[in-house]
């Protein structure tokens, strides 16, 4: 039963990070914007709203794709799979950005995919811990 609890929240968060990431400029745009207004008012935070959406913008591709490989990991584990197979992930990291061109106002980006391969490697640090 558990395994198919963790397929089901792998399966949905892959398809909310991937409707995140396919969203159109304007759209990804303003979505980041209005948060980083919300959060600059945070003492800790820089108050520079540019300079605090830049970040999110780049913090988000190493959170979602940990997660996805905390939750594929998890999932693989639970159904006796191979977690070598987390390795497609690497993949997808790389397909998402391809992909981008495709929609309005978005771009491939190198950096991007070495965001998305570095959320990764920080998943796969917190699987070894797990297991």
């Amino acid at each position: 039963m558990a395994f198919y609890i963790f397929l089901v929240l792998t399966i949905l968060w892959f398809l909310f990070m991937t409707y995140l990431s396919h969203q159109d400029g304007e759209h990804t745009g303003r979505t980041s914007r209005e948060l980083a207004e919300k959060l600059s008012a945070l003492d800790f935070l820089d108050s520079d709203i540019n300079i605090l959406n830049g970040r999110l913008r780049r913090l988000a591709h190493v959170v979602v794709y940990a997660v996805l490989t905390v939750l594929l990991a998890i999932t693989l584990k639970l159904g006796s799979y191979s977690l070598w197979l987390t390795a497609g992930t690497i993949v997808w990291a790389w397909a998402d950005e391809a992909t981008k061109p495709l929609v309005q106002g978005r771009h491939f980006s190198w950096f991007d995919v070495g965001l998305n391969v570095l959320g990764i490697a920080i998943g796969m640090v917190i699987v070894i811990f797990i297991f």
